[in-house]
């Protein structure tokens, strides 16, 4: 695009900075993010955001997702936070796991899937009390785990 004198827009952003993420190359990913504000002016939003957690979270990159997220021009969304707690439960970080799941219930205080993820994270490293206590915390704020099913 830069050859042909094309001007990206936060759209074609989206897209490179998914790519990077996707692709495992996190250091692009920050390059390509500072050129899209610098050098393109075009402002980031939630959504340019949680791509560059995701990739810098899945390259196990994940206190530095954690400090693009406190330096957020906007407010993290549901997708930012997940990202980074998602990548926890892979690389077994317990701390940063117990704050994005904190944000997340008071993102998503329904969804399941960030209690049920931070308690196998606790489980996965033998904090057994802190697991049921995720349990626990479900059924006391009335939230439930929808049953699988599928189609075949």
């Amino acid at each position: 695009m830069e050859l042909a004198k094309v001007w990206p827009d936060d759209i074609t952003f989206l897209g490179v900075l998914k790519a990077c993420s996707h692709a495992g190359l996190a250091d692009e990913a920050l390059d390509y993010f500072d050129r899209m504000q610098k050098d393109y002016k075009v402002e980031a939003s939630a959504d340019h955001y949680s791509c560059l957690v995701d990739a810098l979270s899945r390259a196990g990159k994940l206190y530095e997702a954690y400090n693009v997220i406190k330096e957020m021009t906007v407010k993290p969304t549901a997708k930012t936070w997940g990202a980074l707690l998602g990548a926890c439960r892979t690389y077994g970080e317990v701390e940063l796991a117990e704050i994005a799941g904190r944000a997340l219930f008071e993102i998503e205080p329904s969804n399941a899937a960030n209690y049920v993820l931070l308690a196998k994270i606790y489980a996965s490293v033998g904090r057994y009390e802190e697991a049921e206590r995720m349990r626990m915390e479900m059924k006391e704020r009335g939230v439930k785990v929808a049953p699988g099913s599928s189609w075949i």
